[in-house]
């Protein structure tokens, strides 16, 4: 962590002006005839009007965030005025906005080749070495401004501070120790929080407690240096002393001025603990006193959410929207809330809302598309995930498309899709899962299970993985045993999700062990009475144990559960010829 310059650079260019003489003698026209006469040297009053001219151009470019149009003002005026190291440095800061290091750093050379002793030149030089890790550079740099500012206390805390980045402790601890000593230096605070870092940096215990001391004495000269008092507290926290962590910034909190950094320190140490109701009262505070509200505003708006009250994180949500139309997080969230909330319609519009460049795009259009899926709006929800594809590489986006596709029962494409997916994400097993699905509806049993095996060889818990191949190898009447470990393993690993417990039922019916199989079936119809393929099952195992009439009652539940008359008619077939 560097100190940045905070020297501004003028915004008037003195330019050099350079004369000529006119001449005075007259020649004779008859003279000139067949020579070709040199054009006039150009005016400096109006060069001078020129660079002027460009330079304040570029400079409104610069205020308008139009960096590279801002350089080709500037460099125009350094055409007109190469001596002048003002505009060189104008060009350096430019084009460190485009993040072209490199350019930066050789216009800032030439301000320096212009004007040596410019301290804001060889700053902005060291600091730019510095971003590029060029550390003995800036070093270099740093020295260059103590040499014409000896008491530059910003050069002195980053010579200090780049020995200890390059891990020359020793060197950085001399250099500290000289500056604390110099009666001259006028921020000992920083110095005092710079050892502490580079104790931290050490990572060793005996170390821990050196800039546990060395943040003390910062705060003892500065008593509301926030820095010090955050690195602090993060070290406790880094020691599992949570309540030390709290107890110096309340402290902080309560004696000096108002700091948005400490607070939210605060309101996170209580969101970690789990005391959701202290941290949204820190929140609160920070809404009411930081010149920036948004984050603090968002987190109670999750707070609301985590803790139920969806009423009045909507009214939260809207009011940010309102406030904070560019921050596409408070529309994600509110769209999430109208979603739980089963406001579909508001949900898809909030989420078709989130612009391609925001960081919630993807996972929004996979939001959207899924409520459209579920109104039945599945070319819509289509048309929309096939756009996001060209836009959005998220696994999530490929995931929902095929899903689509199965919805219309066009497993060869979606299968396809899964399959491009795969090239990009080859280690993402859900949608491997998928894919595996998709063979299988296209009745594909042996590359379904290559598929499966190679999520759980990645993934030896995935439950969905474990739980469909047994009941795939089940129905197949294939590898019983392993089929029923898998289960079984499934059915540890998620008691309470009755598609799990169906399949190691199931599983034990096909080896005939019908007594466990009863117990298992019972458990996944409590936990799922609206499946018609576990109220099946449970028949069956029922009507293997001579219990006929529960066996007649489940046989009629589950054809009445069923939208397919087709599999309807085959139930009730059994209703009167149970196998």
């Amino acid at each position: 962590m560097l100190l940045k310059t905070t020297t501004s650079i003028g915004l008037l260019l003195a330019l050099s002006a350079c004369a000529s003489q006119a001449t005075k003698e007259k020649t004779n026209p008859e003279q000139l005839q067949g020579i070709v006469v040199p054009s006039a040297p150009s005016d400096p009053l109006n060069m001078r009007a020129d660079a002027d001219f460009h330079f304040i151009k570029g400079d409104v470019f610069s205020r308008e965030g139009k960096p590279a149009r801002a350089i080709e003002h500037f460099e125009k005026v350094a055409k007109l005025d190469p001596n002048a190291a003002t505009v060189y440095m104008r060009l350096s800061a430019e084009y460190k906005k485009l993040k072209k290091t490199k350019e930066a750093i050789l216009n800032a050379e030439k301000a320096i080749e212009k004007d040596p002793k410019s301290v804001e030149a060889h700053f902005v030089l060291g600091d730019l070495y510095s971003s590029e890790k060029s550390y003995d550079k800036a070093i270099a740099q740093y020295n260059a401004v103590l040499r014409l500012q000896p008491n530059n206390s910003d050069a002195a805390i980053n010579v200090g501070s780049l020995y200890a980045i390059q891990k020359d402790f020793k060197k950085a601890e001399q250099y500290f120790d000289t500056l604390l000593k110099n009666p001259k230096f006028d921020i000992p605070y920083l110095v005092h929080y710079y050892v502490g870092l580079m104790r931290i940096d050490q990572k060793a215990p005996k170390y821990e407690l050196a800039a546990e001391t060395a943040f003390k004495k910062a705060l003892k000269v500065k008593p509301d240096f926030e820095d010090a008092l955050v690195s602090l507290a993060n070290l406790y926290l880094q020691q599992n002393n949570t309540k030390k962590a709290l107890a110096v910034c309340e402290d902080f909190q309560k004696n000096q001025r108002f700091s948005t950094k400490v607070s939210e320190m605060i309101a996170q140490i209580y969101i970690d603990d789990g005391d959701l109701n202290k941290a949204y009262g820190q929140l609160d505070y920070i809404s009411s006193n930081a010149e920036s509200t948004f984050d603090a505003e968002l987190k109670m708006a999750l707070i609301l959410i985590k803790n139920k009250k969806l009423s009045l994180a909507t009214e939260k949500l809207n009011d940010l929207v309102t406030k904070f139309p560019t921050e596409d997080s408070a529309r994600y969230y509110l769209a999430a809330v109208n979603e739980e909330s089963g406001d579909a319609k508001n949900a898809i519009q909030n989420y078709l809302q989130i612009p391609a460049k925001s960081e919630h795009y993807g996972e929004a259009m996979v939001h959207a598309a899924y409520l459209l899926k579920g109104q039945g709006k599945i070319n819509h929800a289509l048309t929309l995930t096939s756009k996001v594809l060209n836009e959005n590489s998220d696994p999530q986006v490929y995931i929902m498309h095929a899903s689509l596709l199965e919805a219309k029962k066009d497993y060869a494409t979606a299968a396809d899709v899964l399959e491009k997916g795969l090239t990009k994400y080859t280690d993402n097993t859900e949608m491997r899962f998928q894919q595996a699905i998709m063979l299988d509806r296209m009745g594909k049993k042996q590359p379904m299970i290559t598929q499966l095996k190679k999520v759980l060889a990645q993934e030896p818990f995935h439950v969905q993985s474990l739980s469909y191949l047994a009941f795939s190898l089940a129905e197949m009447n294939q590898q019983l045993p392993e089929a029923e470990e898998m289960a079984r393993r499934a059915s540890e690993l998620s008691p309470k999700d009755g598609y799990v417990l169906d399949t190691f039922g199931w599983v034990l019916f096909k080896q005939k062990k019908f007594s466990e199989a009863v117990k298992v079936l019972e458990k996944a119809y409590e936990y799922q009475p609206s499946a018609s393929i576990i109220a099946e099952h449970l028949a069956d195992a029922y009507s293997m144990q001579s219990q006929a009439e529960k066996a007649q009652q489940l046989y009629k539940k589950a054809a009445g559960l069923t939208k397919d008359e087709i599999r309807a008619s085959k139930i009730r077939s059994k209703i009167q010829n149970p196998s």
